[in-house]
């Protein structure tokens, strides 16, 4: 989605303007696919938001031989799927993480939930597409290296109330 995105706004002649009727004729406002950026760990999810939002005018530009170099960017139903289910998961994750008012000891509770929950699909019949369950197994392994690091931090054992050492001490 990245590069289709590229492809439309650098095709100023043809892809544009075609995106444009498609989305008014879906319906919807003519906006740009927004950008993936690195640095805004939501903007991904933004991105796949915008995606599933806009699916009847993206499915129609991508198959559209008029524009034949935007056919390399068509999806399958089995990626339209991976991307709902994406959507469905990740957001609200995410943004839990990202709250102004998130502190260490709101967080390891809800990295133990989240930790269960993957556990909890990894070993049920859940039907989730290969890749995602690929995915969430990453994703327990990342946080597993994060679990190793609470184990090292002062930070965290005193916000958790588990610092050995503040026995004695004075305020």
């Amino acid at each position: 989605m990245r590069s289709l995105s590229f492809a439309i706004i650098r095709s100023t002649t043809k892809a544009l303007p075609r995106w444009q009727h498609r989305c008014t004729k879906a319906g919807l406002k003519p906006n740009l696919i927004p950008h993936d950026v690195v640095t805004r760990w939501n903007s991904s999810c933004d991105l796949l938001e915008f995606v599933v939002r806009y699916r009847k005018p993206i499915s129609k530009i991508t198959c559209d031989k008029k524009l034949g170099q935007l056919h390399k960017y068509h999806l399958s139903a089995e990626e339209w799927s991976v991307i709902e289910e994406l959507v469905t998961h990740y957001k609200s994750v995410t943004m839990f993480f990202s709250r102004d008012a998130t502190n260490i000891a709101a967080v390891i509770p809800a990295m133990d939930k989240l930790d269960d929950h993957l556990k909890s699909i990894q070993s049920t019949q859940e039907q989730f597409h290969p890749s995602i369950l690929a995915a969430m197994k990453l994703a327990r392994k990342k946080m597993d290296r994060y679990w190793k690091r609470t184990d090292e931090s002062d930070v965290y054992r005193i916000a958790m109330g588990l610092c050995p050492n503040m026995d004695g001490i004075q305020p």
